[in-house]
């Protein structure tokens, strides 16, 4: 499963593209009011921006490893 996630594609891995698509939603979802702007959200939209930089630090690398 781990090497399907990791598999690139358009130069970033399915992972990073996961998580930008879930930040995205999670935008979408407080602009049409179906989500409150609340801490929780902020949270969540914090924690996935970690996740999405953490994930493309690792594409970064696994790619300067294959060179």
């Amino acid at each position: 499963m781990m090497t399907w996630l990791s598999k690139h594609v358009a130069g970033q891995s399915i992972r990073s593209w996961g998580l930008q698509v879930g930040l995205i939603c999670i935008a979408w979802l407080v602009s049409d009011h179906q989500l409150n702007r609340s801490m929780w959200t902020l949270g969540l939209a914090a924690v996935l921006t970690i996740l999405t930089y953490m994930s493309l630090a690792k594409d970064a690398q696994q790619r300067s490893d294959e060179k």
